[in-house]
Parts: structure tokens; sequence; C-alpha cells
């Protein structure tokens, strides 16, 4: 390895130029608990969740019931759709 590339692995500035991370989703291996963490800097509405699967909501029929994993992959598409549209303009 030549000098200049040495130097050029060690520069501090060079991790600055990956994208960062604009947030965390994390969902359990059983779907039965999720939340997300948007990491962009200035977001007013840093967390979204957590749910999880043995929430009591209200059903269809008014009376509290289980959310359900059907419930907490809802929760996943809505983070995805909804999250950075209100709150960053954005659809990515």
């Amino acid at each position: 390895m030549t000098a200049p590339a040495a130097r050029a692995r060690a520069t501090p500035g060079r991790a600055a130029a990956l994208p960062p991370f604009e947030g965390a989703l994390t969902v359990d291996l059983d779907g039965q608990r999720a939340k997300y963490e948007c990491l962009r800097p200035g977001c007013p509405h840093r967390l979204e969740g957590p749910v999880c699967a043995s929430d009591r909501v209200k059903g269809e029929d008014g009376k509290p019931a289980p959310r359900g994993p059907a419930g907490v992959a809802a929760f996943v598409d809505n983070v995805k759709a909804y999250h950075l549209s209100k709150y960053h303009g954005s659809t990515r």
C-alpha cells in the first residue's frame, strides 16, 4: 500500500461523507413488538410507538381487544408511509 492510500483511509473526514441513517425501525422476530425512532436532525416527533401485540385497543365493536400481530404489522406499514411524509415532506 502506498503512503497516500494509507493516509486516505486514516482521514477522519471520509466517514462523514457516507449518508447517515435516517431512522431505526425495530420489530422483534415474532412480530409482537415494534417501534420507530427517527434520527433526522430537528425531527419534531422522534419516536413512533412502541406498540405491542398484547396492547388493548378499541376493537371494531368498541370494546378493548388485543392489537394482535396484524396491528403491529399495520403500525410498521403506517410508519413507512406516514412519518416521512408528515414530518419531513418526503416519501422516502
